[in-house]
């Protein structure tokens, strides 16, 4: 292989790198803007620009929003799931980790969950944390997370 190609090979997978892993500071500032959204235009309205995707998916970092019965309500990374409920869904570690967000999410209303989950980006498991939210006026919550 000619120089070049390999040299263009190796910056597609550094770049494919960076965006499969975020750093926190990242994630924190998508956490913000997704819950300016939801505050201003409501968990419907919000829900459905973070199933649209777009900017509310960074890499694999995502959002989405969840009632405290589990039931996911958007989804930026899977909108197949929405409608779902994931009360006993277990990570890769078999670690009942919804369960720990909507806990937190009702009682601190805000906090952070690690996790073992699939990277939407790398199609791997890997390392996760969900930074959390309650969104004001509904019993529902905001989940951001990144792998790190």
């Amino acid at each position: 292989m000619s120089k070049f190609v390999l040299t263009v090979a190796a910056a597609a997978l550094s770049l494919a790198a960076t965006f499969a892993h975020a750093n926190r500071d990242d994630a924190e500032a998508l956490h913000k803007a997704a819950l300016a959204e939801a505050r201003a235009k409501g968990v419907e309205g919000a829900g459905k620009e973070f199933s649209n995707g777009g900017p509310w998916i960074k890499g694999s970092t995502y959002v989405f929003i969840a009632d405290f019965k589990a039931t996911v309500l958007a989804h930026s990374a899977n909108p197949k799931i929405i409608g779902k409920n994931l009360w006993d869904v277990k990570d890769a570690d078999g670690k009942l980790f919804v369960q720990d967000q909507v806990r937190i999410a009702q009682t601190a209303g805000t906090g952070t969950v690690q996790m073992r989950w699939m990277n939407p980006a790398t199609k791997q498991i890997g390392d996760a944390e969900v930074l959390l939210a309650r969104i004001p006026g509904a019993d529902a919550y905001l989940g951001t997370v990144y792998f790190k």
